[in-house]
């Protein structure tokens, strides 16, 4: 499906909204990200045992399952300009009513409405990519927007403690406040709505719109290949170190070096992956996202069947492939997504299939958990996970392969007056 090109006039300024649209990313990940560390500071600080620590990060987890889906409609009728922006902004005043409170479950109903606020940051971003930007750039500049999640959460990282042993609990909360503020007022400054893209007219109710999503079948596999490249995503930052030390006996540091090259990895592959599908693959998105899949799937096996002796410049080697597979996926599933979805609700569309990831976002890593107690091994978790990805390629590739045997076999308009 064709999506709307911008116009020649627009061809510097989309760079300026590619810049906005990965700093406001980068704002906003700043918090959510940034909940990592600082569950472990409100530990240290209320004593919290670890269920209630995991919670501090699950409760934003959880807030955009309800927003993204509403706030992604709301794009596709008025435009990202104020959703976005002014959300960044709530979120930013959300974090800093949680400085205000001691009490344990107001501050998870508080976090939970940051995660709610934080729904507008991801389809906002895209939708905006996707309108700006022609088929012939879309993959490049998704892949360096998309960086902005692992900047934010790696600045986050860096920052926080900084602000935490320095001055306290309640200025490393209140420099995750700041930066929200300050990414949503930019947004709200510099980003401009493309007119020709918005709906006003709102031609279609939601839940019309929703149910042609549902009837859109070739969005399925896409979806499915969502929920299980984001699972494989969220269990590499979860258990990766743990499997490392446990099954292969490397120590800790060594584990926490690997993790890294495979987050460093993962903001690489979100950029080349996409910049390969503009050139080499000439906008094709579901090509490179099959590749990336089997290649995925070789690396988890490899991974799985590594014996201990293994040099250890082949296992850092793996440990970036990972990442770079595993990780930088995600770009070419947003683009593919949105160039599959309807032109009047792509915002819809693209929140649709990341509120789907959402829920494999916050059970995917307990699941896999689960099942190595069970089992008492990652080899049988690893590998199931595996197949699950590789269904999703194989997926893909019929559907792919009978809309292209249709399309080939369809003369134009012949079908065009049929009831």
């Amino acid at each position: 499906m064709m999506l709307p090109r911008p116009m020649a006039q627009n061809h510097t300024y989309k760079w300026v909204i590619l810049f906005i649209a990965t700093f406001s990313q980068t704002c906003a990940t700043f918090v959510t990200y940034g909940m990592g560390p600082l569950a472990t500071f409100y530990q240290k600080q209320y004593s919290l045992s670890q269920f209630e620590t995991g919670l501090i990060v699950s409760a934003v987890n959880i807030g955009p399952i309800f927003s993204m889906l509403i706030f992604g409609n709301l794009m596709d009728k008025y435009g990202e300009k104020w959703i976005v922006g002014t959300g960044s902004i709530l979120l930013g005043m959300n974090v800093f009513i949680a400085s205000t409170t001691d009490k344990y479950v107001w501050l998870l109903i508080i976090l939970m409405f940051v995660g709610i606020w934080y729904g507008t940051a991801q389809p906002g971003g895209s939708s905006a990519i996707i309108k700006w930007f022609p088929n012939q750039h879309r993959g490049l500049a998704m892949g360096i927007r998309q960086t902005g999640i692992p900047i934010g959460g790696a600045l986050a990282s860096a920052i926080l403690p900084y602000f935490y042993f320095r001055y306290g609990l309640s200025a490393a909360i209140l420099a995750q406040a700041t930066v929200a503020i300050l990414g949503g007022f930019i947004f709200l400054i510099f980003y401009k709505d493309r007119q020709e893209n918005k709906n006003p007219k709102a031609q279609y109710g939601f839940m019309e719109k929703i149910n042609k999503i549902k009837n859109n079948a070739e969005l399925y596999p896409v979806f499915f290949i969502g929920i299980t490249m984001i699972s494989l995503q969220l269990i590499i930052v979860a258990h990766l170190m743990s499997y490392l030390t446990n099954t292969l006996q490397f120590g800790l540091n060594l584990s926490g070096l690997f993790l890294s090259l495979a987050l460093v990895g993962g903001m690489v592959g979100r950029v080349i992956l996409a910049w390969i599908s503009d050139t080499v693959f000439k906008g094709n998105r579901s090509k490179p996202l099959q590749l990336t899949i089997w290649l995925t799937v070789i690396c988890i096996a490899c991974l799985v069947f590594l014996p201990a002796s293994i040099p250890l410049w082949i296992t850092s080697l793996l440990c970036f492939l990972l990442g770079f597979l595993g990780m930088g996926w995600f770009s070419l599933f947003i683009v593919l997504v949105s160039e599959k979805s309807n032109p009047h609700f792509i915002g819809l569309t693209v929140s649709f299939a990341l509120t789907l990831n959402q829920f494999f976002i916050v059970i995917s890593p307990a699941l896999f958990g689960i099942l190595v107690d069970y089992f008492k091994s990652y080899r049988i978790p690893f590998l199931l996970l595996a197949f699950s990805i590789f269904i999703g390629g194989i997926w893909l590739w019929v559907t792919e392969r009978n809309r292209d045997l249709k399309n080939h076999g369809t003369r134009p308009f012949e079908n065009e007056n049929k009831p």
